[in-house]
């Protein structure tokens, strides 16, 4: 008889009434057990109302304000330790899982010890392509053999990979509890590929695995870019480079100098003097931030 482990599922909503209802119907289906927690992060579109009169198992926590994506997740975090789950199901509210999403991607982690997270591939909305931004992640030299062997009919049970976003990671708890929480410092987006740099260093991988598969219903989503959001994504770049556990200091000048050289070629001045802002002024912060997240066991505990 196969022995279930205790999976927590933690979905952040915010003004989610679109796509939640189907996400956590989709949950309900999952052939493996799942506990659901929901935090939401103050919507205001029905999604509260809908979630309590729809769904009474699912422990709701409603903030009266937004508290960030990785903050958020981070309260999920602390509930599934409180849960003793050994695995952790981080699940966009804009996503459907297969009734054998959860039990394939539980079942990779016997493959290899050091294995920290497992990713479905993420389908797009029909389910007759792979997600636009999650085909980005691979390519030869980000997921080595993953191309061939797809293509040829062979593929293996999970393949290393260097990124794919949070939308739905499969996180072993023992991986929580050695690398940390998601930095507070990333508020909204960043925080994932700050939380896999973090990953590496204390020795976890992330793989994906193409016998499990979800949906990412986002592709009708436009709209041109605001100059603020321009601006994060500059800061985010600065915090990849700064944070990142695995540069040696050289490494992070040459990053840094290649990124001041990159605005200057495309007249960006101001985007030029933020980055040389951040590199020469708070390289100290950044450095005590660091030192933080080289420790293992970072106050949460599973077990």
């Amino acid at each position: 008889m196969k022995i279930m482990k205790k999976v927590s599922c933690v979905i952040i909503t915010y003004n989610g009434m679109k796509w939640i209802e189907n996400c956590l119907r989709s949950l309900e289906r999952s052939d493996y057990p799942v506990d659901v927690i929901v935090i939401d992060n103050g919507s205001n579109d029905g999604t509260i109302e809908l979630i309590d009169s729809s769904f009474k198992n699912v422990n709701f926590v409603k903030s009266p304000k937004n508290l960030g994506f990785g903050a958020a997740n981070n309260l999920g975090f602390e509930m599934a330790a409180s849960n003793h789950s050994e695995f952790v199901f981080l699940l966009n509210q804009d996503t459907i899982i297969y009734p054998d999403t959860v039990g394939r991607l539980i079942d990779v982690f016997t493959s290899k010890k050091t294995i920290g997270i497992v990713s479905p591939l993420h389908l797009n909305d029909n389910g007759d392509k792979l997600d636009k931004k999650f085909e980005e992640y691979i390519s030869a030299k980000t997921c080595q053999d993953f191309i061939s062997d797809m293509t040829l009919g062979n593929p293996k049970a999970y393949y290393e990979i260097g990124f794919v976003n949070a939308a739905a990671w499969m996180v072993k708890a023992a991986a929580v509890t050695e690398s940390g929480l998601f930095a507070k410092e990333c508020f909204h987006y960043g925080e994932d590929s700050n939380f896999l740099q973090r990953l590496k260093y204390h020795g976890f991988s992330l793989v994906i695995t193409p016998f499990s598969k979800i949906h990412h219903l986002r592709e009708e989503r436009k709209g041109q870019l605001t100059e603020k959001f321009r601006k994060e994504q500059t800061l985010l770049a600065i915090k990849s480079i700064m944070l990142n556990l695995n540069f040696s200091s050289g490494r992070k000048r040459t990053l840094m100098l290649k990124f001041l050289l990159s605005k200057v070629k495309t007249l960006k001045i101001r985007d030029f003097f933020l980055i040389l802002y951040h590199y020469l002024y708070l390289s100290r912060k950044y450095s005590q931030i660091k030192n933080r997240y080289k420790m293992k066991n970072q106050n949460i505990n599973f077990y």
